[in-house]
């Protein structure tokens, strides 16, 4: 059986010595984009015939490939370190390859099976269109688009250079790095070329079934030139772009957005090739309303019979008024909806926030047993955050935490929790709710869930009065008897080891039992916020007075995460760390008590109260920094002990002070701003200190959970230590009790939802049921698009840095120098030793009660937030200057300066 071609659409070959192919080819055989031009036109889609060349046909090439020395070469090194040079390499032998006789045969044979008796290699071929199809290439999750060359308008005698063209391709560099990307093996290269009958396209393009700029599931969007399509993929014009609703299927809308398609690409059919000419009436729509139509139903009907309801990305093309598929594709850089959340076409729409990109800024999934206890914990809690379900508040749902705004606004009180509260928590965030109008998604009903919310909400806030009363009129001292009882909380985490076999639900309720008791007296938070709202009241009409306030709040007694910054200056300070050079050694001589018992103590201490904290540190999951010494003293290597922002931040909070005190005496508020200040000082530095417990209590549980895990180890019911974290309580609990629950199946029974979905790196803050991501615009004024490399964000705290990008997509990635600028995608406690060193920050997402952004305004770090992909707009060395009053950052030099020195005012 032959097994070096495939037709299609698949027919009854007529050749001499037929050999018949399979009807249903393997994707390793014939690529991705191959598997399914055979597939649609054996649904009945209008696919131009054709023929692929299976990997097996380019064996003997590979094989011709891998006994040169610039093969040996390109596979000695770390596949990291290949360069440009080693892959041109490679791509220069291939220009020595020649189809062999049997090459020739199979050749021959192909094009009579996919075109007729009458089509030979001399000159009856015609035109066709020779591209690649990888068995790597259009799989959900990977999609090499452009990386493979492609030939068009190939005739007989371009065939054999066209074939070799798409076949070195294979070992190009921009395929190199992107395998290395999607952990692909690089020393395994197979290709299939597909060679198709060229289409003299009048008008053509492509379709997503999915709306690529939002994500809406309801939107397809369709983009068209004349010609041929190579105009609309590679970017030679800017194509028509038509947007059909089909939220109604009985009655599809269209948006048009009509550009000026100043040329076009067509199809030489006299000579081969293609020919770019200037278009004739270029601002004239491209396809009528039925064409749109037509290319609408197409798109759906590939993504319903085809990919089974996922999305679908198409090449089409109209030649003589009838429509053409050239390509079908799965689109693979969407964020899917879980089946849970997701509404039917034409039903009433729900809103999700992810409160965890939200409040805590990572996109990661939290493991089974982390989302479990924090889900458990925000419901006893928080009374917004008490019920589940479609017809709950909240979506908690393989590793994500999503409020449903929609059900918010049914409760009472509902709207104005969503309009005063979640809209001011980001500007971002206010910016995308300001671009909906929340009717449609207000559900017909009051769910469930919503019901009574209202009650245990006012129960709850006047159950904190006396405690925001107490702040209102002790400030500081008024905290007191929470710091006692935290502080034992916090002995009682560190110092108690429950007993291996006590169920993890009983542990776990014993922990946050004592948390919970304490939690009330932390209302008198509330009091610190009044008095910064009355200094901001006070001030109003005091030009300058806003970043002095702003100063003000620098460095606040009480925030654990700013204290655990002063403690890492004073340890980075001591001897034991500056002259000790290795973290092998470091360990060693803490290990055999070789150091002081000054520092001892000070190490001690702070592993202690911080040891717990760590990347992503409200997941169970995640090792803590007592766990990963070794990268902490790294950490405390690369504080610049001399030059940084906690040097400096209490004399420019005192500075403020003293100047909105002047302020104060000449308006005669002397006394009201002396005794709002000391409140705002002494109380609001702990709204973060509720969160620092939480993970307190989260390190607690995890040592008991790796306690029982080893036990399931031990017991054969576990493969490893770390498969604890992907049961839930219950699940846990149940098998400390019952020794025949098998473990393992629970446990890729709650992986695979989210394995599914690991390929979305960034999830938005929100969502639609119809996967619509809902995004806000900040205007931009006049002088700020005259500016070029002006980037416009969201000012979080005040101040003028200037410095060098170091780009970090995880706090350990690379060392930050002193008087460089932080850009991230966002920030959490763990990335605070970095805010010690930068001159200035910039993150992707983040409001002004994010870590990111409390701890710069504690550092008096310049902070901009609030710009979309600054982490691929800006490169490292990128020489910026950073605006924390104005949230712009103006890139001011490019990539030749970018070994200059460092600098900031």
């Amino acid at each position: 059986m032959n097994d070096k071609y495939y037709i299609f659409p698949e027919k009854k070959q007529q050749v001499a010595t037929p050999s018949p192919s399979p009807a249903s080819p393997k994707l390793s055989e014939v690529g991705g984009k191959a598997l399914s031009l055979i597939k649609t036109s054996a649904l009945q889609f209008p696919v131009p015939p054709g023929f692929v060349l299976s990997v097996s046909f380019f064996q003997p090439w590979l094989e011709q490939i891998k006994k040169t020395e610039a093969w040996k070469s390109y596979t000695s090194c770390n596949p990291k370190c290949v360069t440009r040079d080693d892959c041109d390499a490679i791509k220069e032998q291939c220009k020595e390859l020649n189809l062999n006789a049997d090459q020739w045969k199979y050749l021959r044979d192909a094009v009579k099976a996919a075109f007729g008796d009458d089509a030979d290699l001399e000159d009856t071929l015609g035109t066709v269109a020779v591209r690649s199809s990888s068995p790597e290439e259009d799989l959900a999750g990977t999609s090499f688009a452009g990386g493979y060359e492609t030939s068009l308008g190939v005739t007989s005698s371009g065939l054999q250079d066209a074939i070799i063209h798409s076949f070195a391709s294979l070992f190009d560099h921009r395929i190199h790095l992107y395998k290395i990307q999607h952990g692909l093996t690089t020393d395994n290269p197979r290709i299939a070329i597909i060679v198709q009958r060229q289409i003299a396209s009048d008008v053509s393009g492509v379709g997503f079934s999915l709306n690529p700029n939002n994500n809406c599931f309801d939107e397809i969007v369709i983009a068209a030139n004349y010609g041929l399509g190579e105009s609309v993929v590679s970017g030679v014009v800017t194509p028509d772009n038509y947007v059909v609703d089909r939220f109604d299927s009985n009655n599809l809308k269209i948006s048009k957005n009509v550009a000026e398609k100043t040329s076009a690409i067509w199809l030489n059919e006299a000579s081969g090739g293609t020919l770019q000419e200037s278009n004739k009436s270029p601002t004239e729509q491209a396809l009528t309303n039925d064409q749109i139509i037509e290319v609408a139903r197409m798109v759906s009907d590939v993504e319903e019979k085809y990919f089974d309801g996922s999305p679908a990305d198409i090449e089409w093309a109209f030649h003589n008024d009838t429509l053409y598929l050239l390509q079908a594709r799965p689109v693979t850089a969407f964020v899917p909806l879980f089946p849970e959340m997701l509404t039917e076409r034409g039903k009433e729409k729900r809103l999700y926030l992810d409160i965890i990109v939200m409040t805590q800024g990572f996109s990661d999934p939290l493991s089974t047993l982390g989302l479990d206890i924090w889900k458990t914990f925000l419901a006893r809690m928080k009374p917004t955050m008490s019920t589940e379900g479609f017809d709950g508040l909240m979506f908690n749902i393989h590793g994500r935490e999503y409020m449903n705004v929609s059900n918010i606004i049914m409760m009472t009180g509902g709207s104005v929790l969503v309009n005063k509260s979640l809209r001011s928590y980001d500007k971002s965030l206010d910016r995308a709710f300001a671009s909906i109008d929340l009717k449609d998604y207000t559900p017909s009903y009051v769910p469930d869930g919503s019901k009574g919310i209202f009650g245990k909400m006012i129960r709850q806030l006047l159950s904190t009065v006396p405690n925001v009363l107490r702040g209102m009129y002790y400030g500081k001292d008024s905290m007191n008897k929470y710091v006692e009882e935290t502080n034992a909380l916090l002995e009682h985490c560190h110092n108690h080891c429950y007993p291996e076999d006590k169920p993890f639900d009983e542990v776990y309720d014993d922990l946050t039992k004592s948390y919970k008791a304490v939690v009330p007296q932390v209302g008198g938070i509330i009091s610190g916020l009044i008095s910064k709202g009355l200094l901001h009241r006070m001030f109003r009409h005091c030009e300058g007075s806003e970043d002095n306030l702003i100063n003000l709040s620098m460095d606040l007694n009480g925030n654990p995460t700013s204290e655990m910054g002063h403690c890492m200056v004073r340890l980075a300070s001591c001897p034991e760390i500056q002259e000790t050079k290795k973290s092998d050694e470091f360990l060693k001589k803490l290990k055999e008590g070789s150091f002081s018992q000054e520092f001892t103590s000070l190490y001690s201490d702070y592993l202690k109260r911080f040891g717990c904290r760590g990347v992503r540190e409200i997941d169970v999951a995640t090792p803590r920094m007592s766990e990963k010494q070794d990268e902490l003293f790294a950490t405390l290597k690369g504080i610049d002990i001399k030059n940084n922002q906690i040097n400096n931040v209490r004399e420019r909070r005192d500075k403020a002070y003293q100047e909105l005190l002047s302020l104060a005496k000449e308006i005669g508020k002397e006394k009201s701003f002396v005794h709002h200040a000391a409140v705002m000082q002494g109380v609001l530095g702990y709204r973060e200190h509720p969160k620092y417990m939480l993970v307190v209590v989260t390190d607690a549980c995890r040592r008991h959970a790796l306690q029982v895990a080893k036990g399931f180890v031990k017991q054969g019911r576990l493969e490893n230590e770390g498969q604890i974290f992907s049961l839930t309580m219950n699940q846990i609990s149940s098998a400390q009790k019952d020794e025949s629950i098998d473990l393992l199946p629970l446990v890729r029974e709650n992986l695979k939802p989210v394995e599914n979905v690991l390929h979305v790196k960034n999830w938005p803050v929100l969502i639609d049921s119809r996967g619509k991501i809902i995004r806000g615009k900040r205007e931009i004024t006049e002088d700020e698009m005259k500016k070029e490399g002006l980037l416009i964000g969201d000012p979080i705290s005040p101040g003028v840095a200037k410095g060098r990008a170091k780009v970090l997509m995880n706090p350990f990635e690379k060392p930050l120098e002193a008087g460089e600028i932080l850009v991230a995608r966002f920030t959490e406690p763990s990335w605070t030793p970095l805010f010690i060193n930068a001159a200035g920050v910039l993150m992707e997402i983040g409001g002004p009660m994010q870590h990111g952004a409390i701890i710069a305004r504690e550092y008096g770090i310049p902070c901009v937030s609030g710009i979309d992909n600054a982490t691929k707009l800006v490169e490292d060395g990128d020489l910026l200057e950073l605006d924390g009053s104005s949230g712009t950052v103006q890139i001011i030099r490019d990539s030749v300066d970018k070994n200059d020195s460092n600098c900031s005012k």
